[in-house]
């Protein structure tokens, strides 16, 4: 006789929570049993019950013949939205900030589970949480569908792109509290993350209300165009969002660097991807061609964001130690022959630096390989592609070799010196020009000596971007910023040979000792 159908699936429940995240069902079944949870998701029914007896009492007599559906949808979305864009992130960052707090990640650390597997547990509960506070609201907004003044679409659109909206905040909110370890650190970052969640709470319902007002153009192709294009991107950097939590949890021993490089490079390979497929179909697809004054200050802009993109990651990439434990040499071990491929990609800072010139190389060879195929890119724009590689060069080989130099010196110095030593450098660079320019009456005319602001790369490159400097003169500074590029070149030089041949050759175990007893019968 079987037992009861109620106790088998019990059953069948209880197996396949096994096959689950532990973190995941630890952080579930604690969320859903918390005080905050309960009193968020009550308070959303209640004021969402309140909208819809308020607003049908106040619409008065004739509400089935008005249009009024959109303004009970916006009511209801700004209910959900303090829910999904305030309490669910802010949730996750208390989440895991609470286990340095309460001495728990020390228990965490030791178990089998790895870095990866918390932090997906963590991200995951936080999405239970965010699909349970949308069937909370799900009824009522059916009901504002059966009013008139807004459409299925609609609302289908603003609730997807919400939700996509919460995860990525919610990625952002577990990728700073791991960036704290210190008490003081945790409330400026408490803070920090409470501002910055209202901002997106309000813009969030500021899009939000002027989509509703005029309209979201799901017309046109552009728009649609530039979605997948949003979603991309959000991808890529949740991927990149993760590989940061997940690298500030793992131990130093450990690779903790090559998960943010490959996700670095996917997200420049991703843009330079979708830049030369809308160089190409753009105007197949409905699009505006890029020609003329429009691509010159699309690759300007280009240009601007992928450096900004590969000074952040190449100045962390090139600071780095450039010992490998015997993990990561061990696990190397698996690439074989693709470890000369691999090697950029592999903690070290002079491997870390190979990283950097490589990829600006390939955006400075994008932007001049456009220009010979369009035919109307200026010069302007492939002097200021130069004078960014140079300037990136320059300022993050400045910051290797001092880096190594440091850790030579004490071995107390950190990554983290080195970086704010570069940003340091950078600032005086940029600010000694300009103060000794203020200070001299009788220069009129700063075009008139553009070598005299060149340790400055923000002024010496708006005046590339800009011209407004002779070709000469534009000569003149990009020669002196490529001989400044090869010194910092062949300073990093040896760093950089020894890094990659370091990878290049197969790792060897070391021997077994041999006990003192065996050594003396020998």
């Amino acid at each position: 006789m079987s037992g009861p159908p109620v106790a088998a699936d019990a059953s069948i429940i209880e197996r396949a929570s096994d096959w689950l995240n532990p973190i995941l069902v630890k952080e579930t079944r604690q969320s859903l049993k918390s005080r905050q949870f309960m009193a968020t998701f009550f308070l959303m029914l209640t004021a969402a019950w309140l909208i819809s007896v308020f607003g049908i009492v106040i619409s008065g007599a004739g509400v089935e013949y008005r249009a009024i559906g959109g303004a009970f949808f916006f009511f209801y979305y700004v209910v959900l939205s303090v829910a999904i864009f305030l309490i669910v992130p802010f949730g996750a960052f208390r989440s895991l900030l609470s286990e340095r707090d309460l001495h728990t990640w020390e228990v965490l650390s030791i178990t089998t589970l790895k870095p990866r597997q918390i932090v997906w547990g963590k991200f995951a509960s936080a999405v239970v949480q965010l699909f349970i506070y949308y069937s909370a609201i799900t009824p009522f907004i059916a009901f504002a569908k059966l009013l008139n003044g807004i459409d299925v679409p609609t609302i289908a659109f603003v609730l997807v792109a919400s939700m996509l909206g919460s995860m990525v905040l919610t990625l952002v909110a577990l990728t700073a509290s791991t960036l704290g370890s210190q008490r003081y650190w945790q409330v400026f970052l408490t803070l920090g993350m409470l501002g910055g969640l209202l901002m997106c709470l309000f813009f969030a319902l500021t899009r939000v209300g002027a989509g509703m007002q005029f309209g979201f153009g799901f017309d046109e192709p552009g728009f649609w165009w530039a979605i997948a294009v949003m979603i991309s991107f959000v991808a890529a950097y949740g991927l990149l969002l993760l590989q940061i939590a997940i690298a500030q949890l793992t131990f130093d021993a450990d690779n903790r660097s090559s998960g943010i490089r490959l996700a670095a490079a996917g997200i420049f390979w991703l843009a330079l991807l979708w830049f030369l497929a809308l160089l190409l179909f753009g105007g197949t697809a409905g699009l505006p061609s890029a020609t003329g004054g429009v691509l010159n200050g699309m690759l300007m802009t280009f240009t601007i964001l992928s450096g900004i993109h590969w000074f952040m990651f190449g100045l962390f990439a090139a600071t780095e130690p450039d010992v490998l434990s015997r993990r990561v040499r061990r696990d190397l071990g698996r690439l074989g022959l693709f470890r000369v491929l691999a090697a950029p990609f592999v903690p070290g800072g002079g491997r870390g630096l190979v990283y950097l010139i490589g990829h600006m190389s390939i955006l400075l060879a994008f932007v001049i390989g456009a220009s010979l195929m369009f035919g109307t890119v200026d010069e302007l724009t492939v002097r200021f592609a130069m004078g960014v590689w140079c300037y990136s060069v320059i300022f993050i080989g400045l910051g290797a070799a001092l880096s190594r130099v440091a850790r030579s010196v004490s071995g107390d110095f950190r990554p983290s010196h080195a970086r704010v030593l570069t940003m340091l450098f950078l600032a005086v660079a940029s600010i000694l020009p300009q103060t000794l320019y203020f200070l001299d009456r009788f220069r009129a005319n700063p075009n008139d000596s553009p070598v005299y602001f060149i340790s400055d790369p923000f002024s010496t490159l708006y005046r590339l971007r800009e011209g407004s400097i002779n070709t000469q003169q534009s000569n003149l500074l990009l020669f002196v910023l490529g001989i400044g590029a090869v010194v910092s070149l062949v300073v990093n030089l040896r760093a950089m040979l020894a890094g990659m041949s370091d990878v290049a050759r197969p790792y060897v175990p070391p021997a077994p000792a041999v006990p003192r007893e065996v050594i003396r019968i020998v």
